[in-house]
């Protein structure tokens, strides 16, 4: 479920405010300066959260790939074939997983 509050500020600047709360995922809000944009962002949003395809992209932007790498690794010793998939991470590891995450 959906809501959009008008709000304005001290200057006068009117601004909208969305806010998805649904059962069982976490809230999620955004600020437009239209109200056009306020209303097709809720219907996206709500959209891609029923259909379980949003994701919060901050969090994406916060890590780099050698740390998911480094957080895989000890869960990779129970498969089968433990020495190619640890070389080729490593590999990875060294390589792309040192630069900063890549702004979207």
């Amino acid at each position: 479920m959906a809501t959009i509050e008008k709000r304005a500020s001290a200057d006068g600047k009117t601004s909208y405010r969305v806010k998805i709360r649904m059962k069982g995922e976490k809230p999620v809000t955004a600020t437009f300066d239209k109200l056009t944009d306020a209303k097709i962002w809720e219907k996206q949003t709500e959209t891609e959260i029923k259909q379980g395809r949003y994701f919060q992209k901050a969090e994406g932007k916060k890590h780099t790939l050698r740390e998911l790498i480094i957080e895989y690794l000890p869960t990779i010793a129970k498969k089968k074939d433990v020495r190619n998939a640890t070389r080729h991470l490593e590999w990875w590891k060294e390589r792309i997983g040192v630069s900063p995450p890549v702004m979207c």
